[in-house]
């Protein structure tokens, strides 16, 4: 019974041992998005992202046969595109403050953490954190100025067919 006991007063100290550890390093985790800036560069991108795909979708709106149905259905994009971006950044925090807390615990050693709260508190860290922005700006024109032009121009080709293909009425 004694042993049955302490065997049972043992495991029970260490699970709340582990449990201690983890939450520290959750904490950590968190402290360094914060370093990070994860929100408001969330945020940032998201507006990067929703003006770029507002101005492509006009365009494509504009140069369609949806010109000729005599709705304005640029500003009907705009609309749905902005109540899009802001369910999405909801989503992006709640992915930041509980999904990716748990997915850096997965990952990385509490050393881990500790080391990339370290470089983030660095001049290099501060550097990268101040650039990241300009640097995710200049990643979402490239994609929108090399690549997706021709996204869209594969986009018209297959609505074409698809109008072709649909019954006249």
């Amino acid at each position: 019974m004694k042993k049955t006991l302490l065997t049972l007063t043992l495991l029970f100290c260490i699970s709340i041992y582990a449990h201690a550890q983890t939450e520290t390093k959750k904490q950590k985790i968190k402290t360094l998005f914060s370093l990070m800036h994860q929100d408001s560069l969330i945020n940032k991108t998201f507006d990067a992202m929703s003006s770029s795909m507002a101005k492509q979708m006009a365009t494509i709106f504009k140069d369609t046969l949806y010109k000729n149905a005599g709705i304005n259905y640029s500003d009907r994009y705009a609309k749905i595109m902005q109540k899009s971006m802001e369910a999405s950044k909801e989503n992006a925090k709640k992915l930041i403050n509980e999904d990716m807390v748990d997915i850096y615990d997965r990952y990385f050693a509490i050393e881990d953490i500790e080391s990339f709260i370290t470089f983030y508190r660095s001049a290099a860290g501060q550097k990268m954190l101040a650039k990241l922005p300009e640097i995710t700006k200049d990643i979402m024109t490239a994609m929108t100025v090399k690549y997706q032009p021709g996204i869209q121009q594969s986009m018209m080709k297959e609505m074409e067919e698809m109008m072709k293909d649909m019954p006249q009425q």
